[in-house]
């Protein structure tokens, strides 16, 4: 439903029409507690990035708030920027701090499935559950879907058509018939994907985020809590938006507080807290060893490649003259020369980042799945076996879904157009630890977390970057010992090793996504670091025993985990060139494949007991595949995402699809 609040004060960005909020019940269903969603629109006169945008084109950033209405919501004149939208803690709400999530990807929608959401999604993509570990038991949460063109934010809007198979995205244009509509061939909305509106770097992004943070923070007047403190927790690729964002905010709040010209007018100074980053990949040179030591000798005794591989891997890292390390600091030293403010536009820099991203990520990381048909996100898998699973996809292309949340476009889980233009760029060969370092220097609490059974940011990785950290109590924190996570009475989540406000925790039986495997030790992580417990047990209050440190074994690479029993793939036909095997994606085109709740029930799929051997991938791109017989099906509509019938015809595709391994 639509509501009007009464007025509130005037804030700083603030103007004088209404905006109607979007009020929902779908997810958050805990009584007393309100979700509200909603755009905040950033024209380009407040975006330093956008300077090949149209006049007339503005960032369009969706968001989430699960609060309670109160006040007026504001419109403001002011460079015509808009709010519209808000879930807030299930607990004390007008007490509660305040905390971001983002998606990582690069192009990940914050509607991932690997954070504590409030719901979960049911096998039906059709209906939630309440999730009671969420995140906002505590804690007002904000999803933030970024940069702009991820999931439901958008620049401008075109009706395409969307084959799920190949991924092939066709503009419809007037006069020019459309493809035939059938299962695997829908209309959507979309952004219209302009090269000039693509975001290509963490830092485009972050600074958009801060706009949008100026703007979101001043002017929902339904963030109604006596807590200033803002945190930041996100997964994966995140690792670079994090300390980039409280980096950059840090920088904004000194000028601001110097009385200095900040980078936009009448920004206020954001109080930051916490800063919590799973799963994440945060500086490609310091996590550089850690790829091929997970796959030639990790915690499940999985020997993804022999030695010899494991050999030439380390050598191409860490030869002088040609290895990822070198090209690295080529990069970096490049991009510090002539693009210190990280703009993207110097085409050496590019060259040179570009260069490093092809063989520090696509040459050397892909060496595991050059040898293996396992997922680079979970050891455990196959390669197209995925987890979470991503019923989200079909679930927000409902249209009553839609139609709840106020979006006039279809849900994308990855902008594959902006996951290409990051790598193109080179952008994660940019990012270092020194960012991280700073926010720790500044009194930051920092998280880090990761699942034991994830590669693709993987905890040894992670374990190196918080060993090398170079701050005020770097070495306090490397002199501590591991201590177990207690979850509940009867379960130990992983191990931490924590001192002053750095923690990292390596989280059991846990892949790419780790509160998607285990939401309770998750959610005793995040309570406990933002509100500055102990993470080991939660009982230790920090702020009155500064002098708190972990007590245990230095390493534990010697803490072996047991293999769980295998699983069979699920064939999404939203995902379906990762999820799906060469025989269903074939009976996806020929029309055999027989489909409920957008899930292949038939051809079966294959359960990952003979991994690395019997079940090669899936290798889309490789099939040629003859005509699809004819049969009725539905189609996502356009704009609000409902249904059309239609009858389809003989259909003949070849399938050529180059899947991108983005790090969601």
């Amino acid at each position: 439903m639509c509501v009007t609040p009464a007025k509130a004060a005037l804030p700083p960005f603030a103007g004088l029409a209404d905006i109607p909020i979007v009020q929902t019940s779908i997810c958050e269903t805990t009584a007393g507690i309100n979700a509200y969603s909603g755009y905040v629109t950033l024209p380009k006169s407040l975006l330093p990035d956008a300077q090949g945008w149209r006049d007339d084109q503005a960032a369009h950033l969706f968001f989430w708030y699960f609060g309670k209405a109160y006040g007026k919501l504001a419109h403001s004149d002011y460079h015509r920027t808009r709010v519209t939208g808000g879930v807030e803690a299930r607990n004390d709400p007008e007490n509660a701090p305040t905390s971001l999530y983002l998606g990582g990807g690069p192009g990940t929608s914050s509607f991932d499935g690997m954070s504590n959401f409030p719901c979960f999604i049911n096998a039906d993509s059709n209906s939630t559950t309440l999730n009671q570990h969420s995140w906002n038991n505590h804690v007002n949460m904000l999803y933030v879907d970024q940069p702009v063109l991820t999931g439901f934010s958008y620049v401008t809007l075109q009706h395409v058509t969307l084959n799920f198979v190949t991924n092939e995205v066709t503009p419809v244009v007037a006069g020019v018939d459309v493809p035939e509509l059938n299962v695997t061939v829908r209309q959507a909305t979309l952004d219209s994907g302009n090269s000039a509106t693509v975001p290509n770097n963490t830092m485009t992004a972050m600074r958009t985020l801060w706009a949008f943070s100026q703007v979101w923070f001043n002017e929902f007047p339904e963030r109604r809590t006596s807590s200033s403190e803002i945190s930041l927790w996100t997964v994966s690729y995140g690792g670079f938006y994090g300390p980039s964002f409280f980096e950059y905010v840090q920088l904004q709040n000194d000028l601001i507080e110097d009385h200095r010209a900040p980078a936009l007018a009448n920004a206020t100074v954001l109080e930051l807290a916490t800063l919590g980053l799973a799963d994440a990949c945060i500086d490609a040179r310091a996590m550089a060893l850690g790829y091929p030591t997970f796959s030639h000798n990790n915690t499940y005794g999985l020997e993804v490649y022999p030695l010899e591989i494991y050999e030439d891997v380390v050598a191409n890292i860490t030869n002088s003259e040609s290895g990822c390390y070198a090209l690295i600091d080529q990069c970096r030293a490049l991009a510090e020369e002539a693009d210190a403010s990280s703009f993207g536009i110097n085409p050496t820099v590019n060259a040179a980042c570009g260069a490093a991203t092809q063989l520090c990520y696509f040459d050397l990381q892909g060496a595991y799945s050059k040898a293996t048909d396992r997922s680079t996100y979970d050891v455990t898998l196959s390669n197209i076996t995925a987890y979470p699973r991503p019923y989200q996809s079909a679930f927000y292309n409902q249209r009553w879904v839609q139609e709840e949340l106020g979006v006039p476009l279809n849900f994308s889980l990855l902008s594959h157009i902006t996951s290409v233009a990051f790598f193109q760029l080179g952008d994660p060969m940019r990012r270092s630890v020194h960012s991280l370092e700073r926010v720790l220097d500044n009194g930051i609490n920092v998280a880090l977390m990761y699942g034991d059974r994830d590669y693709q940011c993987n905890w040894y990785g992670g374990e190196r970057i918080s060993v090398s950290l170079d701050f005020l109590s770097s070495q306090a924190f490397r002199n501590a010992g591991y201590a177990p996570i207690i979850t509940n009475a009867t379960y130990q989540g992983g191990l931490v090793r924590e001192h002053g406000n750095l923690s990292f925790s390596r989280i059991f039986q846990a892949g790419h996504g780790a509160a998607g495997y285990q939401p309770e030790t998750m959610s005793r992580l995040f309570d406990r670091a933002m509100f500055r417990r102990d993470m080991a047990t939660g009982e230790v209050e920090l702020a009155t025993n500064e002098d708190y440190t972990t007590e245990g074994p230095r390493i534990v690479y010697d803490v072996l985990s047991e293999l769980p029993d295998p699983q069979e793939n699920v064939c999404f036909l939203h995902q379906a060139p990762t999820t799906c095997t060469r025989e269903q994606l074939a009976a996806l085109v020929d029309g055999s494949a027989v489909v409920r709740d957008f899930i292949v029930i038939e051809p079966r799929g294959v359960l990952a007991s003979g991994l690395d051997s019997s079940n090669p991938p899936s290798e889309a791109g490789n099939g040629s595949y003859g005509e699809r017989a004819s049969g009725e099906t539905e189609s996502v509509g356009a704009a609000a995402g409902g249904t059309i019938r239609t009858t389809t015809a003989a259909l003949a595709l070849v399938i050529v699809i180059m899947v991108m391994q983005a790090f969601f």
